[in-house]
């Protein structure tokens, strides 16, 4: 009876309960959708072995500044620094990379510059993206 009463409401009810599935998996597919398995290079040009120090990303959604943890390392002249990450919150989003990083002092065993950071080029992150840092 119902059904001969009201069928443009049960067609209505089918319509909307597949829209709202369909948003749900849509919503659900696009929020695990980070800029994975970034890799990120950086060759050391300096003529010198370098020490890395830090490695950031830049989130333009909030305007800020992203660090990633990275242990201090030694980079030995001419040789790359290489990391796989996972860039949280910058999915499609035009983002860069920088690398802070220190060069031995000319006068002392062990002492340290002060920070120089290098930057990559700006790009859309997706999974896999790769950012190349030249360090000088």
């Amino acid at each position: 009876m119902f059904n001969t009463l009201f069928p443009s409401l049960r067609t209505s009810v089918k319509i909307a309960s597949f829209l709202i599935a369909g948003s749900l998996f849509s919503a659900t597919a696009h929020a695990g959708a980070h800029c994975k398995n970034v890799y990120v290079s950086a060759i050391n040009k300096t003529g010198a072995t370098i020490k890395i120090i830090d490695m950031d990303y830049y989130d333009p959604a909030y305007s800020k500044w992203r660090s990633e943890p990275t242990k201090n390392q030694l980079i030995p002249a001419g040789r790359n620094w290489q990391e796989t990450r996972r860039l949280e919150r910058v999915n499609a989003k035009q983002t860069y990379v920088r690398i802070q990083y220190r060069k031995p002092k000319t006068k002392g065993i062990g002492k340290w510059s002060k920070v120089f950071t290098a930057y990559s080029a700006r790009k859309t992150c997706q999974n896999g993206s790769n950012f190349q840092i030249i360090l000088r």
